[in-house]
């Protein structure tokens, strides 16, 4: 089950949680946790024939998933849902985009329609482009996080200083700054892993129990999801690591 209190509007999964989390997305079930399976929306989606799933896929006889195929998409992407409240776009083997597919994708997650959920099905996440996967959540099955034995993506150190900026967060601005220095060492690759990592984890704590959580918590929160996106564009610009630790720790500084 998935709790869709707070949607991202993408995600990065493997082909066995792609078509689950797609039936989340158009789920009606009132309560958090979809999908419930039993709707009218879950039942058009276990069939295939729900018209506000979307997948996108190699083209017979191709080895990849061509910029054209995401140029059609973009202009789809603009009509809203026919019957759910929002549509789920699959592409399956994601990393079979190339490198122009990729940056032209890019730019729908940039500036994504409020009604859209974007899914990439892949085996092989490192294979997407920096700059696509810091603007996604990777979400693993269960199944998946069971056979490799983890369940966040990132090395144990890049996983521990994530753990202690979120603690930071909760906590005071001298650990803020403490998590700057730490930050500035990260080199590209890691910073826009960190970037991820930290879209991940707050994204799970507002799904966590949103009922209970302090609205100061939720609004930071929802501060460090636009804190996030424009240190992406930072690094995107290849602004220095330096630069973009100050920016996110100085933009969540408290007064």
């Amino acid at each position: 089950m998935f709790d869709t209190n707070r949607l991202s509007h993408a995600y990065i999964t493997d082909e066995s949680f792609a078509d689950t989390l797609a039936m989340a997305v158009v789920c009606c079930a009132q309560d958090q946790n979809r999908p419930c399976g039993s709707c009218r929306h879950c039942e058009k989606a276990s069939k295939n024939v729900h018209p506000d799933i979307l997948v996108i896929e190699k083209l017979d006889n191709k080895l990849i998933i061509s910029v054209d195929q995401i140029r059609e998409l973009k202009q789809g992407v603009l009509i809203v849902p026919n019957d759910s409240e929002k549509k789920a776009y699959i592409v399956r083997e994601a990393d079979a985009m190339n490198i122009n597919a990729q940056n032209a994708f890019l730019r729908l997650l940039e500036e994504p329609p409020a009604h859209a959920v974007f899914i990439l099905s892949t085996i092989n996440p490192a294979a997407l482009l920096p700059t696509v996967r810091s603007r996604c959540i990777e979400l693993k099955s269960s199944a998946a996080a069971a056979e490799t034995g983890d369940e966040i993506t990132g090395s144990e150190e890049l996983n521990e200083i994530v753990s202690e900026f979120i603690e930071a967060l909760e906590e005071n601005n001298v650990k803020l700054m403490e998590c700057m220095f730490r930050i500035d060492k990260l080199d590209r690759s890691s910073l826009y892993d960190f970037l991820a990592l930290i879209r991940e984890k707050t994204v799970s704590t507002m799904r966590e129990n949103p009922a209970s959580m302090s609205a100061a918590k939720r609004k930071t929160i929802i501060e460090m999801e636009s804190v996030l996106t424009k240190a992406g564009k930072m690094l995107d610009l290849n602004v220095s690591a330096g630069h973009i630790a100050g920016f996110i720790c100085a933009s969540m500084i408290k007064d």
